[in-house]
């Protein structure tokens, strides 16, 4: 998982899926050649998550889940919601390639102190992603990758960057049943966390919450699990669990504390893999 307004984690059962269809072709299909990639994929999440960054009141979410591997190459495109991103490298364990993500902005909240506040418009963001991925297919199959991203605005909401650091562990339970383990922290430039975490000396006013100008730094980690069921030899099912930790000047700010800044998501998900 990677650090975007939170509702956007809603969605976060759809991209479990794809690694279940990995190990769907592993330990369920084990009479065909191992591969060291996921079969192309489709899905759809449902979720509910936390109305905006720091809230303590929930809405629910949906958003699709897509992985594509081009023929006879290890490039792929991957989109998961709001988050797309493509390996450029043809390579098994390595993808280096760009990354787009919409932030979702905040604006129409349930809570009467924080509507107070000036809206904050969404935003589209732009970066480079680059991550390590090894499939294990001796014995009990398992996989791993690691990764890190760094995002910047393409729009006019910030300057400067938010970054992420993130890994994930997938391992069968069972022939149909494969459950996964997660995890991270993201870094944020002082005008990312005074868009989305700071209040004018306006908005102070007009909201009774006092003034807040945060600096840049850790803004948050965060971990999840999720199991994936196999239902047919194509159709998988999946769902998960996501903690976050809002930390550092972000976690100072009196939206957070007005709110809570333990963030916790929720979702499933069914998907359709081919070859």
């Amino acid at each position: 998982m990677q650090h975007y307004a939170p509702r956007v984690l809603a969605t976060v059962a759809a991209a479990f899926l794809a690694v279940g269809v990995f190990f769907g072709s592993v330990s369920v299909r084990a009479e065909e050649p191992p591969k060291n990639f996921i079969p192309n994929f489709i899905g759809l999440g449902v979720g509910v998550t936390p109305e905006y960054s720091g809230s303590d009141d929930y809405v629910w979410g949906a958003a699709p889940g897509l992985y594509y591997q081009f023929k006879d190459s290890n490039r792929f495109i991957e989109w998961y919601g709001p988050v797309a991103d493509m390996n450029l490298l043809d390579s098994p364990t390595w993808q280096v390639g760009p990354i787009l993500a919409y932030q979702f902005g905040r604006n129409d909240v349930d809570d009467d102190v924080i509507a107070r506040l000036s809206d904050v418009d969404g935003t589209i963001e732009g970066g480079l992603i680059v991550s390590y991925t090894h499939n294990n297919f001796e014995g009990i199959p398992w996989r791993l990758r690691v990764g890190a991203q760094v995002l910047g605005d393409l729009g006019d909401v910030y300057s400067g960057t938010h970054s992420s650091l993130w890994a994930n562990f997938w391992f069968p339970i069972s022939h149909r049943a494969v459950v996964g383990i997660g995890g991270g922290a993201s870094w944020a430039s002082s005008s990312f966390n005074r868009a989305y975490y700071g209040i004018s000396s306006r908005d102070s006013l007009a909201s009774g919450l006092p003034a807040f100008n945060p600096g840049g730094g850790l803004t948050q980690w965060y971990a999840w699990p999720a199991v994936v069921f196999q239902i047919t030899p194509e159709w998988y099912a999946g769902a998960g669990l996501l903690y976050q930790r809002i930390s550092g000047d972000a976690a100072d700010s009196p939206i957070v504390k007005h709110g809570d800044a333990n963030q916790v998501s929720g979702g499933v998900g069914v998907g359709y893999a081919w070859k």
